[in-house]
């Protein structure tokens, strides 16, 4: 079962990889599509009079066979999928994989934890390695032949994205905390009240003012999460305040690494997405070692032993860490190459997909209060995100 998981996840992992690799669209991009030559026409003698006809004559048709070059591409473009009114195949098979992979993980994860006890376990040191794995996984692609073409960033580069990884690596540990203390669902809908802790953060510590439609959805969101809490089985402090913490770090994160990102170069010396989250990934492992060390270190050698007896920690802690790896990369692909209102609908429909799919293979209550509560907040998170699309700001009088 273990190598069968690990083999599938593996696969998934190279494909995407393959779909990609900045190398593959360059080189896919650098083919220039044929264009038909107009016929050659054979000059004939023209009086002073005629030039300017004849010329005139030869543009149109040129003109002619670029617009009929033109359509024929568009044609070609839509019947393969890539044009604006043919569906976008390798855009579908990024939401399916990012669904797939991030519904994989969460359960993988729950099992995981389970294996070692949840809260009473090694929550910890499973979030550091699952850091540590995906990072492997990263340094391979750049080692293997035409996988992905390596960084050139700088000492001062790194140095810039040291923020941006501490807040991933805090966010991760503290959603795995939040999955360990409670349901799988009931921190999810609790992660899904991010925005809040987002347009807070924004208005008073970044100083980027967020609309008053914005601040009118927060207590839709907060709402939904509390009537969620109400009749949760398996409801625990723990739970909702390390799921809170992952919610402020991942605020932060987002702010931050606009920030970064604004750095004259970096993203030519990044290369890609792909680039920049796996150095993310290196730095919020190296980062999550001392806290492993400091919270269970002294239980270390205990973790090894199961590793090695327990067989449902082991495959699960490394398909996990795979699964997370990979969906967080597509993630990142996919809501690039959609327009605003699509990502939220794309991450709406994923919060529904994991919270119900998950309860339902765990086993975990979804009882009434529970599915309106996450109705609510998830429906309040959507309406955070069009809502400027909707209500137009007034325009300030000149």
């Amino acid at each position: 079962t273990m190598k069968l998981k690990i083999t599938l996840v593996l696969s998934l992992a190279t494909a995407c990889s393959a779909l990609l690799s900045p190398g593959r669209q360059s080189a896919a991009s650098s083919i220039a599509p044929r264009t038909a030559q107009p016929a050659f026409v054979r000059p004939t003698r023209a009086t002073n009079g005629d030039a300017s006809a004849v010329l005139a004559k030869r543009e149109m048709a040129l003109r002619a066979t670029a617009v009929a070059a033109t359509g024929n591409n568009n044609s070609a473009m839509s019947t393969r999928g890539g044009g604006a009114k043919g569906i976008d195949v390798p855009l579908m098979i990024y939401f399916a994989l990012w669904y797939l992979g991030n519904y994989y993980y969460n359960i993988s994860n729950k099992l995981a934890l389970k294996a070692t006890g949840g809260a009473a376990g090694f929550p910890m040191t499973i979030s550091a390695l699952q850091l540590g794995i995906g990072s492997l996984y990263g340094i391979f692609l750049w080692l293997a032949p035409d996988a992905r073409k390596k960084p050139t960033v700088t000492l001062d580069d790194i140095i810039k994205l040291l923020p941006v990884a501490f807040c991933y690596a805090g966010a991760h540990s503290a959603s795995v905390f939040a999955f360990s203390s409670g349901s799988v669902s009931f921190g999810q809908i609790v992660k899904a009240a991010e925005p809040a802790f987002a347009a807070v953060l924004a208005q008073f510590v970044y100083k980027k003012p967020v609309s008053k439609a914005k601040w009118l959805c927060l207590p839709i969101i907060i709402g939904g999460v509390v009537l969620a809490s109400v009749n949760e089985l398996d409801f625990a402090w723990s739970a909702l305040l390390s799921a809170c913490l992952a919610n402020c770090f991942a605020a932060v994160r987002g702010n931050e690494n606009k920030k970064v990102m604004e750095t004259e170069g970096l993203k030519d010396r990044l290369g890609s997405v792909g680039n920049q989250f796996c150095i993310t990934s290196i730095l919020g492992f190296l980062m999550s070692i001392p806290f492993m060390l400091l919270r269970e270190g002294n239980k270390f050698g205990e973790f090894v032993t199961a590793f090695k007896t327990v067989p449902a920690l082991r495959s699960n802690m490394i398909a996990s860490a795979l699964w997370f790896y990979g969906y967080n990369e597509l993630s990142t692909m996919t809501l690039k190459k959609t327009n605003a209102v699509t990502a939220s609908v794309a991450n709406t429909a994923k919060r529904v997909i994991v919270i119900v799919g998950v309860a339902l293979v765990l086993g975990e209550s979804l009882d009434f209060m529970k599915l309106l509560g996450c109705g609510i907040g998830i429906g309040g998170v959507f309406l955070y995100s069009v809502i400027d699309n909707i209500v137009k700001p007034k325009a300030k009088a000149e």
